[in-house]
This record gives C-alpha cells, structure tokens and sequence, in this order.
C-alpha cells in the first residue's frame, strides 16, 4: 500500500511540474516601485526593462532583459454577491446628508485572477516572432532591438486556447535597443 503511495504521489509530483522552457511570470508587480519603461542594472538579470499596460479589465505586466522574457496578465473584475438595506436604510440622500431609502444597495465583490500565459508573440516589422521561455533566441533579440519606434502589438496565447491582445508601450520598445543590442 505505501508503494502504491509513493507512486500516486510521484506521479503527481512529475505532472505538476513545469516544463523547462516556460514563460516565467514579470519579476515586478504592477504597483512596484520601479523605473517603468526605462533600462535599468539588475543583479539577476543584467539589462532589464519593465513595462505595464492598464486597460478596462486588465493590467499586464512584463519584463524584458536577454535572459528572458516574464509576464504577468491579470484581470480585474467584479461580482454582483447581493443586496445591501432596504426600505428605512439610512443612505445619504441628494448630497445633503440625510434621507431614506426604500432600495437596496448592490454590493459587489471584486477579484483580481493572476495568470502567466504559455507564450507570447510580437508583431514587429510585419514578422511574428513567438517567444515560449528560457534566454531570449538571437533573431529575437535583433528584432527587439531594431524595432520601429511606436507601440508593439503582442499576443498572449494560453494552452487552453485562450489569447488576448495587448501592447507594449513605445518607451519600452525605445529601451530594448540598449537592452538587445
């Protein structure tokens, strides 16, 4: 029976662990106090730029240095979860402070979900280049550098066949030439 234990447990072990080219998430969270969209000297990392995109909905974060590329998709929302007071709850009525209420106040619940995308891909030049983890490729790394100036649009893409669009913002793509080069 032990053995049967250790072999469910193994097994469960090996199935849980990531692949060794993954896309790692950002090494910074959106409210981080960092230099955003500027190169700066990491100890880990060497050359490092970190951009952030708020959006309706969502806020992406990412990281970019010729170690790797990280990212960090988070989506913001809310959930109606019920109704608060009802007829004679006390609510601030027409700005002066009093007055009654006979309807109920939403109250909604609000959630962030946090999730690294298995790949992304850039669209610079008119090429796609998919990058999926572990040092930035060569190619990439001259296309990054190179870049046109403006944003560049990039395409998180999940196993599961979820994808969404976003972009990076110009100064970002101004600052990988000196982290790419």
């Amino acid at each position: 029976m032990k053995w049967q234990l250790l072999v469910l447990g193994a097994s469960f072990l090996i199935s849980t662990v990531s692949p060794a080219l993954a896309v790692p998430p950002a090494t910074v969270d959106a409210n981080d106090n960092v230099a955003w969209s500027k190169v700066i000297e990491n100890p880990f990392d060497g050359r490092i730029v970190y951009d952030r995109n708020y959006k309706a909905g969502f806020v992406f974060v990412s990281s970019w240095s010729k170690s790797g590329i990280g990212v960090t998709y988070n989506r913001v929302g809310s959930r109606l979860i019920g109704y608060e007071g009802g007829f004679g709850h006390y609510r601030r009525g027409f700005g002066f402070g009093f007055g009654l209420s006979s309807e109920a106040e939403p109250v909604y619940r609000y959630y962030i979900t946090e999730s690294v995308p298995d790949s992304i891909s850039l669209a610079i030049a008119s090429k796609i280049y998919t990058y999926t983890g572990g040092p930035v490729p060569l190619e990439l790394a001259t296309a990054l550098a190179n870049a046109p100036p403006g944003n560049i649009m990039i395409r998180l893409l999940w196993n599961d066949g979820r994808t969404k669009d976003t972009e990076i913002d110009k100064d970002t793509v101004k600052a990988w030439k000196s982290v790419f080069q």
